[in-house]
């Protein structure tokens, strides 16, 4: 077949003398030598300037430092308002002057002034016996004010607050043809404190201040006449010269293309006109649009004769197969609720709206006309959103299939259509959103809790609902804030699109040979066709979906359950062991010799994998992780990032600082690398497999080849829900933990010594306070709890502890 000629080869000739003429204007340009000279000489000028005006704007901020430091100390002695007030009289430059004690030191992103994490931080150094630099602190990434702190007496601390307005009279007028920013450079970023000048600039500053204080500078831009404008015409007309080059350069194979197209396109019509299309045409295009047209038409007679077939759904969706759909239907039941949404609302059980989920015991707190309420409140609030779909779906539990049709009738009462996915693991909820057009999904779990309870874990918009934005869900209940409508539902089968999405991402490098523990959870129902579906030989164990979960509980987070998975792995000479929690957003492992490898070490081997392919890169996880972990993403590369403990609060802070890596000591692994970003057990195992089968060395080998020190489990400390955070705040403030002590009370108390740390905190999820505890050896580890212990009893003397 001929092949005819490319068409870019028309333009070969033109670009070859089109760089050739910017050749020579170039070589015009650096032998005239007329730009560079101007730019030097501008440069150093404004250079010389600005530096100037860096120098009197740190003058300024430190007399500003210098003035509240002296009218503190003379009004020391003084009450809080009157100490402010004088502040503020003496010091014209002061806008706002506020007193803290240590306890009341707490992040308030809403308060006046707003109490940012870096307002947090110079407070409490303050507190410590620094003292800390001026700070520009934001709000919503705007200017809110620049800070000064000063320690007072009697165990105070003073803010006080210089607003962007002043700032800018600081910062003076720019010169004219000029424009000058003030700003602070930190997080990788440049944050406006204030401008001057005219005109709007472009690109990349002319020059810039050294930096001062709390790295500030001063950048400028010329917007008026520039030094190009001197060097006189020669240049001009040199451009100009080569523009026109250019545009006949690049005309010149116009009319030899448009003469061969028409003639082309002719020919193509008239052959398709007869029936029988040539294939020697001068444009390879042509060539190629005969050899399609060709295929066609040998399709078009091969399916001649043949019944026509129904039309397929207009939206890219797989619907269910015939017997799941009959299955879901029959478990959603015929009956339509009846439920009085005021009534519920006056009973509904406050205490199931916690941190980041619902969650209650089933046909007591969390009943059918419970979460019917419940979901037309989510609906209702999904439209706000800009949300009209929302994907259902539920796990194996007993109370699932009757709380499942109640939410979705509750959806529909709102007027959202519910696109119901049946009996699924809650990690293909989360794809759903990602892959179904819409992006709001609910679904119906337990997850790990006891057999009677259930819950509902929910996103809306794409982010997972948590904190204020769960108890607004209770609001809106009480409020009898409800849209109404009929919305309608459709059932749609995603394991397939997920399995083969999963499928191409991984790629083993050898056959494994896995023992799968589903502890009867609705994992079952899809792990064992996944590992096989990677090539893997398969030994299941208690993979029936049963809400009884009559073997053990599905909660890989101890160690007690998974003694049945040890056991197997050993006896089957198994690679490795893994175990999924009730609905699959948490895993646990186990190495081919039957150690537990927890979450806290996989993360070790994930973020050395990530950061070998991304060098820099954040890495997030839990307080409740491994001091290893933070020293294991140095050596590598990364920045260690730790965060409060929960799904949601965690899926939040990925997309706040965009990391490619997270998880948490209890199971949950978040990637974001080649992947959604969301809690996936599924996903996590299959990268741990694709790890371990491109390693010569068992698995065993491979964790024992990274650093590990003894660590107890969680315990879970029986406290009241009205009491538990309460006790941890006592804690951080009045505990005695020993000068070497650093306190971390990001997320509860986490106590860090050089070579151990011990973990108390509010569960989120349980009538409980967590503590975990970690050490080189055992001495070591009995010694922190004594610690905790005796710190725990002299807050709170009848409190009984289990560890």
């Amino acid at each position: 077949m001929a092949k005819g000629k490319n068409i870019v080869s028309f333009f070969v000739p033109a670009l070859l003398i089109g760089l050739a003429v910017l050749l020579a204007v170039s070589a015009a340009l650096y032998l005239l030598g007329i730009q560079q000279p101007l730019e030097q000489q501008a440069k150093q000028l404004m250079g010389t300037r600005i530096a100037e005006r860096a120098r009197l704007v740190e003058s300024k901020l430190d007399q500003i430092q210098q003035s509240v430091a002296l009218a503190s100390q003379a009004v020391a002695n003084q009450s809080d308002a009157t100490i402010t007030t004088n502040i503020k009289q003496q010091i014209n430059d002061i806008d706002q002057a506020v007193i803290f004690t240590e306890p009341q030191v707490q992040l308030n992103l809403e308060g006046q002034p707003v109490i940012s994490h870096v307002t947090v931080d110079m407070l409490r150094k303050a507190f410590a016996g620094e003292k800390p630099t001026p700070e520009l602190i934001l709000k919503n990434n705007q200017a809110a004010y620049v800070a000064f702190v000063e320690p007072l007496s009697q165990g105070k601390v003073l803010l006080a607050t210089v607003s962007p307005q002043h700032m800018q009279s600081l910062l003076g007028s720019a010169e004219q043809g000029t424009f000058m920013e003030l700003r602070q450079n930190f997080d990788g970023s440049q944050h406006r404190v204030a401008t001057a000048g005219q005109g709007a600039p472009q690109g990349n500053p002319l020059v810039e201040s050294p930096s001062f204080g709390t790295n500030w500078s001063i950048a400028m831009w010329q917007t008026g006449e520039t030094f190009l404008s001197k060097a006189g015409t020669l240049p001009i007309l040199l451009l100009i010269g080569a523009v026109l080059a250019l545009l006949i350069a690049g005309l010149m194979p116009y009319f030899s293309l448009q003469r061969i197209l028409n003639q082309d396109a002719r020919g193509f019509i008239q052959g398709v006109s007869k029936g029988h299309v040539p294939n020697n045409f001068k444009l390879s295009f042509f060539n190629d649009l005969a050899a399609s047209y060709k295929r066609i038409q040998g399709q078009a007679t091969h399916n001649d004769g043949l019944p026509e077939t129904a039309n397929s759904d207009s939206e890219s969706l797989r619907t269910e197969p015939k017997s799941r759909a009959k299955a879901n239907k029959k478990s959603q039941g015929n009956g339509k609720l009846e439920v009085d949404v005021m009534r519920v609302a006056e009973n509904i059980n406050p205490n199931m709206f916690r941190e980041y989920d619902i969650r209650g015991e089933a046909d007591r707190d969390l009943t059918a006309e419970a979460v019917f309420t419940i979901g037309k409140a989510l609906g209702s609030e999904a439209y706000t959103r800009g949300e009209q779909k929302v994907i259902v779906g539920r796990d194996g539990r007993l109370s699932s299939p009757e709380l499942q049709a109640a939410l979705i009738q509750g959806l529909q009462a709102s007027g959202r259509d519910v696109i119901d996915i049946g009996m699924v693991a809650t990690p293909l909820v989360y794809f759903a959103t990602n892959t179904l057009g819409t992006r709001s999904g609910i679904m119906l779990t337990g997850s790990h809790n006891p057999a009677n309870h259930n819950g509902l874990k929910i996103v809306l918009a794409g982010e997972t609902l948590y904190g204020r934005d769960i108890k607004n869900i209770l609001q809106r209940i009480k409020d009898n804030d409800f849209l109404n409508g009929q919305g309608s539902v459709k059932q749609i089968d995603i394991e397939q699109s997920y399995l083969e999405k999963l499928v191409a991402d991984i790629s083993l490098e050898k056959p494994m040979k896995v023992v799968v523990d589903c502890g009867n959870g609705v994992t079952g129902a899809l792990a064992p066709r996944l590992f096989q579906a990677l090539g893997c030989e398969v030994i299941g164990l208690y993979t029936d979906v049963d809400g009884n979960f009559p073997n053990h509980h599905p909660d890989p987070n101890t160690s007690s359950n998974l003694k049945d998975l040890i056991r197997s792995v050993k006896s089957e000479n198994a690679d490795v062991g893994i175990a999924f929690d009730g609905d699959g957003d948490r895993l646990g492992v186990v190495d081919n010799q039957g150690k537990v490898i927890w979450t806290d070490r996989l993360m070790m081997l994930f973020a050395m994998d990530v950061l070998s392919r991304n060098s820099g890169a954040d890495i997030l996880y839990d307080v409740k992780c491994s001091r290893h972990l933070t020293d294991i993403i140095k050596q590598h590369g990364g920045v260690p990032v730790m965060w409060k403990t929960g799904h949601s609060l965690m899926k939040a802070k990925m997309r706040e600082i965009g990391t490619l890596l997270g998880g948490e000591g209890s199971g949950h692994v978040y990637f974001k690398e080649r992947w959604y970003g969301f809690d996936d057990a599924f996903y996590a195992a299959a990268r741990l497999l694709e790890l371990l089968a491109k390693d010569p060395r068992s698995a065993g080998e491979v964790f024992a080849s990274l650093p590990e020190s003894i660590s107890s489990e969680e315990v879970n400390v029986p406290v009241p829900d009205n009491v538990k955070f309460k006790l941890i705040e006592a804690l951080s403030n009045k505990g005695d933990f020993g000068q070497e002590a650093n306190l971390n009370t990001i997320d509860g108390v986490r106590v860090e010594y050089e070579d151990k740390w011990m973990l108390a905190r509010a569960s989120n999820t349980t009538p409980s306070i967590v503590v975990k505890f970690e050490a080189d050896d055992e001495l070591a580890l009995e010694h922190l709890k004594t610690i905790l212990r005796d710190q725990l009893l002299a807050i709170a003397p009848k409190l009984k502890l289990n560890f």
